[in-house]
């Protein structure tokens, strides 16, 4: 840790990374985690006869959609590199979100839409095997990794917690959402800051 952080450019490169990795934790929790919920809340506002089906085949869709991003992103990255993947994840994430909890009005249109949504916004976390690894040196790798992905674990654990009471305050699930979607705006703002690494050698 002293290592990274000692170094300008280690440091730099580690605190965009945080910055992505916020995105990415936060989006999730704080968002697309209440699909399932907001499904419930829809289906029985229209009557459905059995909200708690549609909730769950929202989470249902949602996740096969998250292992299509997972499975497709090593293959996308190498395609098109890894500052466009992503591009991809973080602007896709911001395009469907308000899909789900905006544009669909009906409890089959938001579980379609929440497989779609699961690609990008779960989907994304495979960035953090990909990218990172690439970027540190292998004296402090492991530890960047770690420290990448773990960190922001332990501030996202308050995101369904805040989610949920501004989801009371504000009014319901689509205003909430909309607002911790702008994380992954900022996520997206640290891009062009840091380096393409594709069909470069790790570095020593």
């Amino acid at each position: 840790m002293a290592a990274i952080f000692r170094d300008a450019g280690l440091r730099r490169l580690a605190l965009l990374c945080l910055l992505m990795s916020l995105g990415t934790t936060v989006g999730y929790w704080a968002v697309s985690a209440w699909i399932p919920a907001y499904t419930v809340s829809v289906a029985t506002a229209t009557s459905e006869a059995n909200p708690a089906r549609w909730g769950a085949i929202a989470g249902l869709l949602y996740n096969l959609g998250a292992i299509a991003g997972y499975l497709s992103a090593g293959f996308l990255a190498d395609a098109i590199g890894r500052r466009p993947l992503l591009v991809c994840f973080f602007a896709g994430s911001l395009l469907t979100t308000p899909t789900v909890y905006l544009w669909t009005h009906s409890p089959l249109a938001i579980a379609v839409a929440a497989g779609l949504n699961g690609a990008f916004t779960l989907g994304q976390f495979a960035w953090m095997a990909i990218y990172p690894p690439e970027l540190f040196p292998t004296a402090v790798r492991a530890t960047a990794v770690s420290l990448i992905f773990n960190t922001t674990r332990f501030i996202s654990f308050m995101g369904p917690l805040v989610a949920g009471i501004l989801i009371t305050r504000l009014g319901g699930y689509g205003s909430t959402a909309m607002l911790f979607t702008l994380i992954y705006l900022l996520a997206l703002c640290a891009v062009p800051f840091l380096p393409e690494t594709k069909g470069r050698p790790l570095p020593e």
